[in-house]
């Protein structure tokens, strides 16, 4: 499976290139700059129309209308997208989690094997420079999933072995910022 990671582009999403013979597209939250349902509606038209299969969302902090006015924004997410907020879904055999940006652990199904961990939230002390979650960090290492991804912290982006987790930190914004 080809997976595109995607997180913090912060209404940037239209000067990204997106290349051929992805199966997987995640993002990891931070589509919108100011929060707005403009930006919302922007990036979902745009998500909606990439030429890949499997598009999988997660919210973020500056996502605001997803904690403001969830029923109204939930209605905003296109069919074929899976917004995965302390949800799971199976995609070609691979199981995928969300965590919600104030994540609820008690909602989540803990006798289901996950491969991947998406929030938008770095895990504490794992290419977060400071601004992780301690409560991620222990959910993610007790689920022991193949992958954890995640962004938030634009200065951090990369990859990390912990255990036998792979984290990748898929934040956009440094590089987006330079193209503006």
């Amino acid at each position: 499976q080809n997976v595109l990671l995607l997180s913090d582009t912060h209404g940037m999403h239209r000067l990204l290139d997106i290349p051929g013979g992805i199966d997987i597209v995640i993002h990891c939250g931070d589509v919108c700059d100011a929060g707005d349902m403009q930006q919302l509606s922007d990036f979902f038209v745009w998500y909606a129309g990439l030429p890949i299969p499997h598009k999988v969302f997660v919210h973020g902090n500056h996502d605001l209308p997803f904690e403001l006015e969830p029923q109204r924004s939930k209605k905003l997410v296109p069919e074929g997208i899976h917004w995965l907020n302390d949800t799971s879904v199976r995609i070609n055999g691979i199981q995928i989690m969300g965590i919600s940006g104030f994540p609820c652990f008690y909602h989540m199904d803990s006798d289901v094997k996950v491969d991947i961990i998406i929030s938008h939230y770095p895990p504490s002390g794992i290419l977060d420079n400071g601004y992780g979650s301690e409560e991620i960090r222990e959910f993610v290492l007790e689920r022991s999933p193949k992958y954890h991804f995640f962004g938030h912290n634009h200065s951090g982006y990369g990859k990390k072995k912990v255990k036998t987790i792979q984290f990748v930190n898929a934040s956009l914004y440094e590089l987006l910022k330079g193209k503006v």
